[in-house]
């Protein structure tokens, strides 16, 4: 098992309602297929999704490097919220993000933790790449 110190936050830069009537499995397929067919990939390149309702899918098993943050995807997870489409790194987390999302990201962070407790640091995309993606600050965010 890769050794695993962080968690990078990022949005899917898509409309609030994009997918909203889909399940998180349908999300997680679209996704994929975006990163694949229109990448390269060899999957999609986040870890885990976190869909409008609050579910998570499982995207890219966490034994493998994701495809998210160049720099830091050897170490760390990649973790994307459903929406954000057309926001700044300035943003709050509720101008683009749902009250169920919050719940379950804060909750995934603790489980992921616990599980990997070699996790030092919780980050957004846009600390590492010129992108306004999560389209909030991260850092702030947690407190």
């Amino acid at each position: 098992m890769r050794t695993i110190t962080e968690i990078v936050i990022h949005c899917t830069a898509t409309r609030a309602n994009w997918m909203a009537d889909k399940p998180v499995e349908d999300v997680v397929r679209e996704l994929r297929r975006w990163h694949v067919e229109d990448n390269g990939w060899s999957d999609c390149g986040y870890h885990f999704v976190l869909h409008r309702d609050g579910t998570v899918g499982t995207a890219r098993p966490v034994g493998r490097s994701g495809a998210h943050c160049r720099g830091r995807n050897k170490g760390s997870i990649g973790v994307t919220l459903c929406g954000g489409r057309g926001g700044e790194s300035t943003d709050k987390f509720s101008d683009h993000f749902t009250p169920e999302q919050e719940t379950t990201l804060r909750k995934l962070i603790d489980d992921l933790k616990q599980k990997y407790p070699s996790i030092r640091d919780v980050s957004a995309h846009n600390q590492w790449s010129l992108k306004a993606c999560p389209c909030f600050s991260v850092r702030e965010w947690l407190g």
